[in-house]
């Protein structure tokens, strides 16, 4: 085996001529081809982070509205409240002058009978106790 010097030129040659064409339609779109999909993968990534700084944000707010309208709803429940107290102890107090009157509408309408009675009663009771006397000191003797 000897070396010939023409064929390792031709070897050489072809070898670089294969490398050109390769690297012109294979390598070069392949590498395109995966620069763009790491680039879509990037934008992909970069974008699910901003989707979940937004559902973080998005969390936080929802909270924040939740406490508020929970706040908002305790004024309105003690507000509520402190209306139908008011309201009740209105009613009460009416209901207490009216049972105050109610009870000196029958007391007078109970002195009333007590008067009518006594008047009714003075002129017979005379006779009662003239009699009453007289089965006392019937009995008695």
């Amino acid at each position: 085996m000897n070396i010939q010097p023409s064929v390792m030129v031709w070897t050489v040659i072809c070898f670089l001529l294969l490398m050109i064409i390769l690297k012109n339609l294979l390598f070069t779109p392949v590498l395109k081809i995966i620069d763009s999909r790491r680039e879509k993968i990037e934008a992909a990534a970069k974008k699910k982070e901003d989707i979940e700084k937004l559902v973080v944000e998005h969390k936080i707010q929802a909270e924040k509205e939740k406490v508020l309208a929970e706040e908002k709803h305790r004024k309105e429940t003690k507000q509520k409240l402190e209306q139908l107290q008011l309201q009740s102890k209105k009613e009460i107090e009416a209901a207490q002058r009216q049972c105050l009157a109610d009870v000196q509408k029958y007391k007078e309408g109970i002195t009333d009978e007590h008067n009518k009675i006594v008047d009714s009663v003075a002129p017979k009771m005379e006779t009662a106790a003239a009699l009453f006397a007289k089965n006392i000191i019937s009995h008695r003797i």
